[in-house]
């Protein structure tokens, strides 16, 4: 495992134009308001805010505005990306979206690169304004005495914002940033039928992977900084300085990676 500066990573940045961080491997279960936890280079989920905090009656647990159209996401291209990392990025989808990702590589053998591109997407959210509130007016379960030493060494974050698609197009490019023909009944016979492959015809330059259960691809954060148990303000983690390497808490593959100088860790 290797420390990698994110600016040199396009797979990490896909999303920054658009205010966002990357969800390596995407899952259906992210959600906003979701708390995690620091622990060195990693971040693991810790749970609900109730969970950690009790609310008070003039501050509550701030709403979630679920599956929002988001136009301005929908129709985005990523940068174009390695074919090495692209087709990691692609099995995580793929995976997560039920497909099978055994003989994947089969159908990308002329491909250099490719870009993706997300449809139909969708925005959850939580007002930061609004977890402020929540936060100054919280008190800290007596009992959550690891969670508070982590808040006070300002290690626990929010998830406010994200985005999920169920349909995601995938261009292929040769050397020369030219677009190649990708063989699609292949492609469909290595991820299998539960997942939906098309293209423009057998041969595409665009594949279009579609399941029936969106995924969340997207993140916005915000840090805590407390002091002495007391919560302080909150700070925007900067779109493109993260990544969720896989689903939170699912064992070892579970984290968050980082370091002080916004570098991610990656197992690519």
């Amino acid at each position: 495992m290797g420390l990698i500066p994110n600016c040199k990573d396009p797979a990490l940045t896909a999303l920054k134009a658009m205010g966002y961080n990357v969800v390596r491997l995407p899952k259906a279960d992210l959600t906003p308001t979701l708390l995690l936890a620091r622990k060195g280079s990693k971040l693991q989920r810790i749970g609900s805010l109730t969970s950690v905090f009790t609310p008070a009656p003039a501050a509550p647990v701030p709403a979630i505005s679920a599956d929002n159209p988001a136009p301005n996401v929908s129709g985005t291209k990523s940068a174009d990306i390695d074919i090495g990392i692209g087709l990691n990025i692609l099995g995580g989808l793929i995976s997560a979206l039920g497909g099978s990702t055994l003989a994947l590589n089969a159908g990308y053998t002329q491909a250099r690169s490719v870009q993706f591109e997300f449809a139909g997407v969708l925005e959850s959210n939580a007002e930061p304004a609004l977890l402020d509130q929540f936060f100054a007016g919280a008190t800290i379960n007596p009992f959550a005495h690891a969670i508070s030493d982590m808040l006070d060494s300002d290690d626990v974050f929010v998830i406010t914002s994200t985005l999920k698609s169920s349909k995601i197009n995938v261009a292929a490019k040769d050397d020369h940033k030219n677009s190649i023909g990708l063989d699609v009944p292949v492609i469909q016979g290595a991820v299998g039928g539960s997942l939906k492959v098309s293209g423009s015809g057998a041969s595409s330059s665009v594949v279009t992977y579609e399941g029936q259960v969106p995924l969340v691809f997207g993140f916005q954060a915000v840090r805590l900084i407390f002091d002495d148990g007391r919560y302080r303000t909150m700070k925007l983690a900067d779109a493109g300085s993260i990544a969720l390497e896989a689903a939170l808490g699912e064992g070892p593959q579970g984290y968050v990676y980082l370091d002080q100088g916004g570098l991610i860790a990656t197992d690519l």
